[in-house]
């Protein structure tokens, strides 16, 4: 019975090492990849449509503006009827109805006008922004698809180790009880492996709940279901290069689209000052028009007109509303300015903080990695043990239990190191598709049922 015992529970650890070794891998030889998840965000993504919307918007109004300097053509034409009493004016005496008509041609050119000119250099300050606004949605969604991406990945690694571990304990649960009724096992030992069976059930329910608020996270930028994804295999860790945060921050400020938007804005609500300002400025038109009228009080009278000429307006007293706009524009000038400020500061922290993320998730992954081969071999070491009689049924558990985490933390280590990648380029503003395709490469399908198993490339 002793060796039967022993041939058991050889079978079973067979079965842990295949269940626990090959959680890193996806479940399909065809899946998806990151690049193609980011392209359906992409293309249904509302606020990413919504930026590009801005930025049309912003272009239109640019035109609009531009269009103020331009010479306006109206023309304009009418038709009257008029009836005329008209007395004591001896011997004029009129009594008649006749029809008046007329049409003429008007061209107003803009010679002299401050607020048109600032409004032009405003807008192509709101068109930049507006670009600016289109680049860090891209970014944004980059990074937001990126987690959730891989936090499908996490949590269905997260299941399949719970998964691995309820069948490992199931078996020595069935192996327990076995042994009890044949008289070499004891109900300590059966009561210990219904307990951490019992305690894996329940991590096997959190861990499937976990998978589909996670696959909903995904649906929620993609708007379609979540397949089968391509995973990680075992990479080697690359801390930020160059390895110094004052190249990092340079760059941040040079490239954060959060910070190049909010200067922008900042240059439209000076210039905004300016236009303000403007508003006591004198204003020049050329006018020019061609008129013709037919009627009057005389039916037969004809009239034709042609002019030209400058026409002056000099603003004197407008009730104070050119004070007040100029205290507003002013107002608002210094809260954007104040704005800028807050963001470089927030710009500054989530470089340094991204910076120190990703050097300190080379050295977790490297011990994670450590670990859970130290776990693996102190789970070897007491399985043998536990066949001669030198350790308990509970160290045996124990060590199934600490292996088990070590793995997960292990997988949890990988995913954060490459989305720590990940977010430090988003910090400093230079994430883009590339860097995407260069995750990609490091993404590999599990190998089919007849390929070898366990085997993982190392990028």
């Amino acid at each position: 019975m002793k060796d039967t015992s022993k041939s058991a529970l050889k079978c079973i650890f067979a079965l842990l090492l295949i269940l626990l070794t090959g959680i890193g891998s996806p479940t399909a030889a065809c899946a998806e990849d990151l690049l193609e998840v980011c392209r359906q965000a992409a293309s249904t993504n509302p606020i990413l449509k919504k930026a590009r919307a801005q930025l049309q918007a912003e272009k239109a109004s640019g035109s609009a503006a531009r269009g103020e300097l331009y010479p306006k053509v109206n023309a304009g034409a009418g038709v009257s009827l008029y009836h005329t009493d008209m007395s004591g004016f001896p011997p004029l005496t009129v009594d008649e109805g006749y029809t008046a008509a007329n049409y003429s041609v008007t061209l107003i050119q803009p010679v002299v006008n401050g607020q048109n000119w600032t409004s032009v250099k405003a807008s192509d300050s709101r068109i930049g922004a507006a670009e600016k606004g289109v680049l860090a949605a891209e970014q944004d969604l980059i990074l937001r698809v990126s987690e959730a991406y891989f936090g499908v990945l996490q949590a269905r690694a997260d299941e399949r180790v719970a998964v691995g571990q309820r069948d490992l304990l199931k078996k020595i649960l069935d192996q327990a009880e076995a042994f009890l009724r044949v008289g070499t096992g004891d109900i300590v030992s059966v009561r210990e492996a219904r307990a951490r069976f019992d305690g894996a059930d329940s991590d096997l329910i959190n861990a499937r709940n976990s998978v589909r608020i996670a696959e909903q996270a995904l649906i929620r930028l993609t708007h379609s279901p979540v397949g089968e994804l391509d995973d990680l295999g075992n990479i080697r860790p690359e801390g930020p290069v160059p390895d110094e945060i004052a190249p990092w921050i340079k760059m941040a400020f040079e490239n954060q689209p959060l910070l190049l938007q909010a200067q922008k804005q900042l240059r439209v609500s000076q210039d905004q000052v300016e236009i303000a300002r403007r508003a006591r400025w004198p204003r020049i038109n050329l006018e020019a028009g061609y008129g013709y009228a037919k009627g009057q009080l005389l039916p037969e009278l004809k009239r034709t007109d042609i002019w030209a000429g400058l026409a002056l307006v000099v603003p004197i007293y407008e009730g104070g509303e050119i004070s007040a706009g100029i205290r507003e524009a002013e107002a608002l000038a210094s809260a954007s300015r104040y704005s800028v400020e807050d963001i470089r500061d927030q710009i500054r922290f989530e470089t340094e903080s991204s910076f120190l993320t990703l050097k300190d998730s080379v050295a977790q992954l490297d011990a994670a990695t450590e670990a859970e081969e130290s776990a693996r071999v102190s789970m070897e070491a007491m399985k043998k043990g536990y066949e001669v009689g030198t350790h308990s049924i509970t160290d045996l558990l124990d060590s199934i239990q600490n292996y088990t985490n070590m793995r997960r933390n292990k997988l949890i280590a990988l995913y954060n190191h490459v989305l720590a990648r990940i977010r430090l380029k988003k910090a400093v503003g230079v994430v883009n598709i590339k860097d995407v395709e260069d995750v990609n490469t490091l993404l590999t399908v599990r190998p089919r049922k007849d390929a070898n198993k366990g085997k993982e490339e190392v990028r």
